[in-house]
């Protein structure tokens, strides 16, 4: 598996003086995920690698859409070099929050063919942002299993736990948000004849008010791996920063 899409899969407390919604002990955190009504038209994140800037940006590409009366928010990573994309996802709005409905990583194929190769993923849970959380809070878990078309491996295995860690502020594009963090604790399971699992790594995600998925990062050994947004326009913007790295 590539270095780039590795590190892209294992990547998909805060000041007294902020507050959020509560009612019941119960905290509303609905305005801090990505803002639907304004990703209708689509818009590309950059999220810049923090501490090296010879390090290419993750550009992910976030939109919404309306399906059948229900609310869609889709999400496509690219890589940096051609444009290709990475992984593809579709979360669907619920009561209580947004789950994953579909999720695709892509494979660039090794024996000198220029397509990708498509590699479904089955998700067993998928609860990727709640609405409504407590604090201390309750664990929101993602449990997504696939095989690689290139690999060995009989099935690999991702286990994400995210839980509410509180409210903070974080400087965005030259300005202050109120924030909210999860921290994070994942796991890597290889299925070959038998289990291979190294220990669990820990991990944390920014969400500002009004945008979204603002920072993130994890701790995976010795290395830390820590993404902050940057930027934020329209996809015809990457597709011109693209024609002018050629």
């Amino acid at each position: 598996m590539e270095r780039s899409l590795f590190l892209a899969i294992f990547l998909l407390l805060g000041s007294l003086l902020f507050t959020c919604t509560r009612q019941n002990d119960t905290i509303d955190i609905r305005n801090y995920y990505f803002p639907l009504k304004e990703l209708e038209e689509g818009m590309v994140y950059e999220y810049a690698f923090v501490g090296n800037d010879t390090v290419a940006p993750d550009y992910w590409y976030y939109r919404s859409l309306i399906q059948d009366g229900k609310k869609y928010l889709t999400s496509t990573l690219y890589r940096p070099g051609d444009l290709s994309p990475q992984i593809h996802a579709r979360e669907v709005m619920v009561k209580n929050g947004m789950l994953l409905e579909e999720i695709n990583f892509y494979e660039q194929d090794t024996s000198g063919k220029p397509e990708q190769l498509t590699v479904p993923v089955k998700i067993v849970a998928g609860n990727v942002y709640p609405f409504y959380v407590h604090d201390p809070g309750g664990v929101f878990l993602v449990r997504l299993e696939w095989t690689w078309k290139q690999d060995t491996l009989d099935k690999t295995v991702l286990i994400k736990n995210r839980r509410y860690a509180g409210s903070t502020n974080i400087e965005v594009e030259g300005k202050k948000y109120e924030a909210i963090k999860f921290g994070l604790k994942e796991a890597v399971e290889m299925h070959k004849n038998g289990i291979l699992a190294p220990p669990p790594y820990p991990g944390d995600e920014t969400y500002a008010k009004g945008i979204g998925r603002v920072h993130y990062r994890k701790f995976v050994g010795d290395l830390s791996l820590e993404y902050k947004l940057v930027k934020r326009y329209p996809m015809a913007e990457l597709e011109k920063k693209f024609k002018k790295m050629q």
